[in-house]
């Protein structure tokens, strides 16, 4: 793929930053902790042991995976996907993706329209572990950095889910950024070490803050927000979960919730408004509020949409507005970010131990 010279100067100069950490001991840290990773996937995927893997070895599988590492009760996170989607399917689409007969593109659009709870950011790692030649990590740091890098207009980097033949050109731009890593001395430079490359990009960038007028019509990806409220609400300890039915005629993007002593159990329950009628969202909203156990109801938007909403929910009863709140997505993004260095930063004390053996 061909390259611009204003990007190829754009990762020259990032490139000295990173030749900077690739001397550091963090560095053959990182490296030690990736050739336990790629020795346990190369076992772990091949087709007969997809074929005969039981819950604890898929376990196994998605806490070794550094999407899931950011999650401090990972057995939670397991069971819930296990619980959604069944192991036999779990395994019957991971061979499928991997060994299937049809065009890769299409395994890739199979697998995560088929399988509920590994984001892109999770399916990625797995193809990135099995092959780091041919398959990059679509992440949120590494979307930050291409866009950082000039690659905007080359690549959906606003988008959360995307399409097999837009992974496929992803792909195709990593593998470039690959090629410059190689000659700039990293020999043994392949997509996974183009993922440490844009992890140092989003580190050491230098983003311009959003002027006012932008935040007002923040543009945002509903699903990518959605997962957003549920990891930030697994990280602060809660059993969140994503599509729930909260109540009769309620289907919520995300809850919360806790059990406390002497309380019982609270919730917290969150709609993702992006498009679409207010009306529907607030009636949702109402109806979650009938649920007992429920504390507060968020609507989550841009502030454009967010004060739209509380136009529409004046003259409501005052228990519902007492029960109503509101998040601006630019502040759920910058939350998720700062609480993911957070987590990352506690991971590598190895606090808690795994109980899949990780």
């Amino acid at each position: 793929m061909y390259l611009t010279d204003e990007q190829k100067k754009k990762i020259r100069k990032y490139i000295n930053i990173f030749k900077s950490y690739s001397v550091s001991e963090e560095y053959k840290k990182d490296i030690e902790d990736r050739k336990k990773r790629e020795e346990f996937f190369s076992e772990a995927l091949t087709k007969e042991r997809i074929e005969t893997m039981t819950e604890f070895e898929l376990g196994e599988m998605i806490t070794n995976l550094w999407a899931i590492g950011f999650w401090t009760n990972k057995e939670y996170i397991v069971q819930k996907i296990i619980a959604d989607n069944g192991l036999d399917k779990i395994k019957r689409e991971l061979k499928n993706l991997f060994y299937g007969d049809d065009p890769f593109e299409k395994r890739f659009e199979r697998f995560t329209k088929n399988i509920k709870g590994l984001g892109p950011s999770s399916i990625t790692e797995i193809l990135c572990f099995f092959d780091p030649k041919e398959y990059g990590i679509w992440n949120d740091k590494a979307r930050k950095a291409l866009r950082t890098l000039g690659f905007e207009n080359m690549l959906p980097l606003k988008k959360y889910q995307i399409s097999g033949m837009e992974y496929l050109k992803f792909n195709e731009v990593v593998k470039s950024i690959a090629d410059e890593l190689r000659k700039a001395g990293f020999k043994d430079a392949d997509l996974l070490i183009v993922d440490y490359f844009l992890y140092e990009v989003w580190k050491n960038r230098s983003p311009e803050p959003p002027v006012l007028e932008d935040l007002e019509d923040y543009p945002f990806d509903h699903n990518e927000i959605r997962d957003f409220v549920r990891d930030i609400g697994i990280w602060l300890g809660f059993e969140a979960e994503t599509e729930k039915l909260i109540g009769h005629g309620a289907r919520v993007d995300v809850i919360w919730r806790a059990k406390i002593a002497n309380l019982g159990v609270v919730t917290y329950v969150f709609e993702v408004h992006n498009r679409g009628s207010i009306d529907s969202l607030i009636l949702n909203l109402q109806k979650a509020t009938k649920n007992p156990t429920v504390q507060k109801v968020i609507a989550v938007s841009n502030r454009k949409q967010l004060e739209k909403i509380k136009m529409e929910a004046e003259g409501l009863s005052e228990d519902f507005i007492r029960a109503l709140s509101f998040w601006d997505v630019y502040n759920v993004e910058e939350t998720h970010e700062r609480l993911s260095e957070v987590i990352k930063s506690i991971e590598k004390l190895e606090l808690v131990k795994s109980g899949f053996g990780e």
